[in-house]
Protein backbone atom coordinates (compact mmCIF):
# COMPACT_ATOMS: atom_id res chain seq x y z
CA UNK A 1 0.00 0.00 0.00
CA UNK A 2 0.99 3.58 -1.07
CA UNK A 3 1.06 5.47 2.52
CA UNK A 4 0.85 8.86 0.50
CA UNK A 5 -1.81 7.92 -1.87
CA UNK A 6 -3.75 4.94 -0.54
CA UNK A 7 -3.70 3.41 -3.48
CA UNK A 8 -4.11 -0.18 -3.97
CA UNK A 9 0.07 -1.70 -5.25
CA UNK A 10 -0.03 -2.27 -9.05
CA UNK A 11 -0.63 -6.13 -9.75
CA UNK A 12 -0.43 -5.50 -13.99
CA UNK A 13 1.60 -3.23 -15.67
CA UNK A 14 1.50 -5.20 -18.79
CA UNK A 15 4.54 -6.37 -20.68
CA UNK A 16 8.27 -6.03 -20.37
CA UNK A 17 9.78 -7.03 -23.47
CA UNK A 18 13.60 -8.58 -23.62
CA UNK A 19 15.13 -10.22 -26.19
CA UNK A 20 11.28 -9.51 -28.25
CA UNK A 21 10.41 -12.22 -25.15
CA UNK A 22 6.84 -10.71 -23.77
CA UNK A 23 7.84 -11.09 -19.83
CA UNK A 24 4.65 -9.97 -17.89
CA UNK A 25 5.60 -7.64 -15.26
CA UNK A 26 2.57 -8.31 -12.77
CA UNK A 27 2.91 -9.08 -8.92
CA UNK A 28 2.86 -12.98 -7.59
CA UNK A 29 -0.76 -12.52 -6.61
CA UNK A 30 -1.61 -11.38 -10.24
CA UNK A 31 0.67 -14.31 -11.61
CA UNK A 32 -1.22 -17.21 -9.45
CA UNK A 33 -4.43 -16.02 -11.06
CA UNK A 34 -3.12 -15.78 -14.10
CA UNK A 35 -1.81 -19.88 -13.93
CA UNK A 36 -5.50 -20.77 -11.84
CA UNK A 37 -7.11 -18.82 -15.16
CA UNK A 38 -5.58 -20.69 -18.20
CA UNK A 39 -6.59 -24.21 -15.91
CA UNK A 40 -10.04 -23.38 -15.89
CA UNK A 41 -10.01 -22.02 -19.42
CA UNK A 42 -8.30 -24.81 -21.13
CA UNK A 43 -10.28 -27.24 -23.08
CA UNK A 44 -8.53 -30.75 -25.05
CA UNK A 45 -9.15 -28.92 -28.70
CA UNK A 46 -6.96 -25.51 -27.55
CA UNK A 47 -4.60 -27.79 -26.15
CA UNK A 48 -2.10 -27.06 -22.69
CA UNK A 49 -0.77 -23.79 -21.86
CA UNK A 50 2.71 -22.95 -21.51
CA UNK A 51 4.09 -20.93 -18.67
CA UNK A 52 7.77 -20.06 -17.75
CA UNK A 53 9.82 -18.41 -15.65
CA UNK A 54 13.35 -16.08 -16.85
CA UNK A 55 15.93 -14.67 -14.81
CA UNK A 56 19.11 -13.20 -15.90
CA UNK A 57 20.55 -16.76 -17.10
CA UNK A 58 17.94 -17.65 -18.99
CA UNK A 59 18.03 -14.45 -20.97
CA UNK A 60 22.14 -15.41 -21.44
CA UNK A 61 20.80 -19.04 -22.89
CA UNK A 62 17.88 -17.39 -25.38
CA UNK A 63 20.52 -15.35 -26.60
CA UNK A 64 22.19 -18.01 -27.71
CA UNK A 65 19.85 -20.43 -28.58
CA UNK A 66 17.00 -20.02 -30.97
CA UNK A 67 14.93 -22.77 -30.28
CA UNK A 68 14.67 -21.93 -26.49
CA UNK A 69 13.90 -18.12 -27.29
CA UNK A 70 11.50 -18.74 -29.95
CA UNK A 71 9.69 -21.32 -27.27
CA UNK A 72 9.70 -18.25 -24.67
CA UNK A 73 8.36 -15.96 -26.90
CA UNK A 74 5.45 -18.21 -27.74
CA UNK A 75 4.64 -19.31 -24.39
CA UNK A 76 1.10 -18.36 -22.42
CA UNK A 77 3.07 -16.56 -19.61
CA UNK A 78 6.43 -15.85 -19.19
CA UNK A 79 7.04 -14.10 -15.35
CA UNK A 80 10.02 -11.93 -14.31
CA UNK A 81 12.18 -13.79 -12.16
CA UNK A 82 15.22 -12.80 -9.90
CA UNK A 83 16.98 -9.06 -9.45
CA UNK A 84 18.44 -9.64 -12.92
CA UNK A 85 14.98 -8.69 -14.60
CA UNK A 86 14.59 -5.97 -12.04
CA UNK A 87 17.67 -4.99 -12.82
CA UNK A 88 17.23 -4.69 -16.77
CA UNK A 89 14.23 -2.90 -16.39
CA UNK A 90 15.29 -0.31 -14.66
CA UNK A 91 18.00 0.19 -16.95
CA UNK A 92 15.64 0.11 -20.20
CA UNK A 93 13.11 2.08 -18.28
CA UNK A 94 10.03 -0.24 -17.05
CA UNK A 95 10.23 -0.88 -13.61
CA UNK A 96 9.08 -4.80 -12.66
CA UNK A 97 6.68 -4.63 -9.62
CA UNK A 98 7.76 -8.11 -8.54
CA UNK A 99 10.78 -10.71 -8.29
CA UNK A 100 7.59 -13.55 -9.30
CA UNK A 101 9.71 -16.83 -9.09
CA UNK A 102 8.66 -20.47 -9.21
CA UNK A 103 10.18 -21.03 -5.72
CA UNK A 104 8.77 -18.71 -3.81
CA UNK A 105 4.73 -19.14 -5.82
CA UNK A 106 5.47 -22.59 -5.03
CA UNK A 107 3.64 -22.62 -1.40
CA UNK A 108 0.63 -20.01 -2.67
CA UNK A 109 -0.27 -22.33 -5.89
CA UNK A 110 -0.10 -25.30 -3.23
CA UNK A 111 -2.68 -23.35 -0.88
CA UNK A 112 -4.76 -22.54 -4.37
CA UNK A 113 -4.78 -25.95 -5.40
CA UNK A 114 -6.01 -27.21 -2.10
CA UNK A 115 -8.42 -24.22 -1.93
CA UNK A 116 -9.65 -24.69 -5.05
CA UNK A 117 -9.43 -28.54 -5.79
CA UNK A 118 -6.34 -28.66 -8.25
CA UNK A 119 -4.16 -31.22 -8.62
CA UNK A 120 -0.27 -31.16 -9.45
CA UNK A 121 2.03 -33.79 -11.28
CA UNK A 122 6.08 -33.32 -10.11
CA UNK A 123 8.53 -33.88 -13.12
CA UNK A 124 12.27 -33.87 -12.75
CA UNK A 125 15.49 -33.99 -10.66
CA UNK A 126 17.12 -36.50 -9.30
CA UNK A 127 15.57 -39.81 -8.39
CA UNK A 128 13.46 -39.17 -4.93
CA UNK A 129 13.43 -35.49 -4.85
CA UNK A 130 10.11 -35.26 -6.51
CA UNK A 131 8.71 -37.67 -4.25
CA UNK A 132 10.12 -35.48 -1.02
CA UNK A 133 8.87 -32.69 -2.81
CA UNK A 134 5.55 -34.18 -3.28
CA UNK A 135 5.29 -34.99 0.66
CA UNK A 136 5.79 -31.26 1.53
CA UNK A 137 3.54 -30.01 -0.62
CA UNK A 138 0.98 -31.72 0.59
CA UNK A 139 1.67 -31.05 4.16
CA UNK A 140 1.77 -27.52 3.48
CA UNK A 141 -1.23 -27.75 1.69
CA UNK A 142 -3.07 -29.96 4.31
CA UNK A 143 -4.62 -32.18 1.56
CA UNK A 144 -4.00 -34.38 -1.15
CA UNK A 145 -2.90 -32.35 -4.33
CA UNK A 146 -0.10 -34.17 -5.50
CA UNK A 147 -1.54 -36.56 -8.12
CA UNK A 148 1.28 -37.88 -9.26
CA UNK A 149 5.66 -37.68 -9.61
CA UNK A 150 8.80 -39.07 -11.87
CA UNK A 151 12.20 -37.99 -11.88
CA UNK A 152 13.91 -36.22 -14.67
CA UNK A 153 15.85 -39.79 -15.21
CA UNK A 154 14.41 -41.42 -17.22
CA UNK A 155 15.65 -42.97 -21.16
CA UNK A 156 13.87 -41.12 -23.86
CA UNK A 157 12.39 -44.46 -25.04
CA UNK A 158 10.41 -44.10 -22.05
CA UNK A 159 9.41 -40.93 -22.55
CA UNK A 160 5.99 -42.06 -23.90
CA UNK A 161 5.06 -43.94 -20.88
CA UNK A 162 6.31 -41.16 -18.80
CA UNK A 163 3.32 -38.90 -20.78
CA UNK A 164 0.51 -41.65 -20.37
CA UNK A 165 1.49 -42.19 -16.95
CA UNK A 166 1.02 -38.09 -16.82
CA UNK A 167 -2.13 -37.64 -18.82
CA UNK A 168 -3.62 -40.91 -16.87
CA UNK A 169 -3.31 -38.99 -13.32
CA UNK A 170 -5.48 -36.33 -14.89
CA UNK A 171 -3.11 -33.21 -12.82
CA UNK A 172 -4.55 -29.56 -13.66
CA UNK A 173 -0.42 -28.49 -13.28
CA UNK A 174 2.41 -29.77 -14.52
CA UNK A 175 5.93 -28.67 -12.69
CA UNK A 176 8.99 -29.61 -14.70
CA UNK A 177 12.18 -29.54 -12.87
CA UNK A 178 14.46 -30.50 -15.60
CA UNK A 179 17.34 -27.18 -15.55
CA UNK A 180 16.73 -24.30 -18.36
CA UNK A 181 16.61 -25.13 -21.34
CA UNK A 182 15.88 -28.68 -21.19
CA UNK A 183 12.93 -28.12 -19.52
CA UNK A 184 11.06 -25.39 -21.67
CA UNK A 185 12.50 -27.77 -24.41
CA UNK A 186 11.20 -31.03 -23.10
CA UNK A 187 7.25 -28.94 -22.47
CA UNK A 188 7.04 -27.56 -26.01
CA UNK A 189 8.13 -30.81 -28.03
CA UNK A 190 5.34 -32.93 -25.96
CA UNK A 191 2.43 -30.35 -25.35
CA UNK A 192 0.37 -31.66 -27.74
CA UNK A 193 0.72 -35.18 -26.16
CA UNK A 194 -0.11 -33.91 -22.81
CA UNK A 195 -3.60 -33.66 -21.91
CA UNK A 196 -2.66 -31.24 -19.18
CA UNK A 197 -3.91 -27.04 -18.81
CA UNK A 198 -0.58 -25.88 -18.11
CA UNK A 199 2.78 -26.88 -17.62
CA UNK A 200 5.69 -25.36 -16.26
CA UNK A 201 8.95 -25.21 -16.17
CA UNK A 202 10.53 -24.67 -12.39
CA UNK A 203 13.94 -24.77 -12.66
CA UNK A 204 15.64 -26.42 -9.34
CA UNK A 205 12.22 -25.58 -7.17
CA UNK A 206 12.12 -29.14 -6.17
CA UNK A 207 15.52 -29.30 -5.20
CA UNK A 208 14.87 -26.50 -2.42
CA UNK A 209 11.39 -27.92 -1.28
CA UNK A 210 13.27 -31.69 -1.06
CA UNK A 211 15.97 -30.17 1.35
CA UNK A 212 18.48 -31.23 -1.10
CA UNK A 213 19.66 -27.83 -1.30
CA UNK A 214 19.02 -25.43 1.73
CA UNK A 215 17.24 -21.97 0.46
CA UNK A 216 19.13 -19.09 1.25
CA UNK A 217 18.12 -17.21 4.18
CA UNK A 218 15.18 -14.32 3.76
CA UNK A 219 17.51 -11.41 4.44
CA UNK A 220 19.66 -12.79 1.40
CA UNK A 221 16.61 -13.02 -0.60
CA UNK A 222 15.27 -9.73 0.39
CA UNK A 223 18.55 -7.99 -0.77
CA UNK A 224 17.90 -9.62 -4.25
CA UNK A 225 21.40 -12.04 -3.32
CA UNK A 226 20.49 -15.19 -3.37
CA UNK A 227 22.45 -15.86 -6.22
CA UNK A 228 25.19 -15.50 -3.91
CA UNK A 229 23.84 -18.39 -1.84
CA UNK A 230 23.50 -20.51 -4.29
CA UNK A 231 27.19 -19.96 -5.69
CA UNK A 232 28.40 -20.96 -2.60
CA UNK A 233 26.51 -23.96 -1.87
CA UNK A 234 27.14 -25.08 -5.30
CA UNK A 235 30.71 -23.21 -6.44
CA UNK A 236 31.56 -25.82 -9.26
CA UNK A 237 28.35 -26.03 -10.99
CA UNK A 238 27.33 -22.13 -10.56
CA UNK A 239 30.42 -19.83 -11.16
CA UNK A 240 30.47 -19.97 -14.71
CA UNK A 241 26.43 -18.89 -14.49
CA UNK A 242 26.58 -16.25 -11.86
CA UNK A 243 30.30 -15.23 -12.36
CA UNK A 244 30.84 -14.91 -15.80
CA UNK A 245 26.98 -15.03 -16.50
CA UNK A 246 26.19 -11.89 -14.78
CA UNK A 247 28.62 -9.81 -16.27
CA UNK A 248 27.82 -11.22 -19.95
CA UNK A 249 23.96 -10.55 -18.70
CA UNK A 250 24.77 -6.53 -17.71
CA UNK A 251 26.64 -6.19 -21.07
CA UNK A 252 23.86 -7.54 -22.86
CA UNK A 253 21.70 -4.82 -21.28
CA UNK A 254 23.58 -1.77 -21.58
CA UNK A 255 24.26 -2.94 -25.08
CA UNK A 256 20.14 -2.97 -25.49
CA UNK A 257 20.07 0.51 -23.96
CA UNK A 258 22.47 1.88 -26.35
CA UNK A 259 20.69 0.11 -29.65
CA UNK A 260 17.07 2.07 -27.81
CA UNK A 261 18.67 5.29 -27.40
CA UNK A 262 20.06 5.47 -31.02
CA UNK A 263 16.64 4.40 -32.05
CA UNK A 264 14.65 7.39 -30.38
Amino acid sequence: MDGNSGTAPLEDAGIFNLLDIPIRNVSMTKALEMILEAVDTYTPLRGAYEMHFVNAHCINVAARQEPYLEILKQARAVFADGTGIRKAGEQLGTPIIDNVNGTDLFPLLCKECARLGKLLYLLGAAPGVAEKTARWAEAHAGVPIVVGYQDGFFPPEQTTQVIERINAAKPDILLVAMGVPRQELWVSEHLKSLAVPVCMGVGGLFDFYSGTIPRAPGWMRRLGIEWIWRLLMEPRRMWKRYIIGNVEFLLRIRKIKRESAHKR
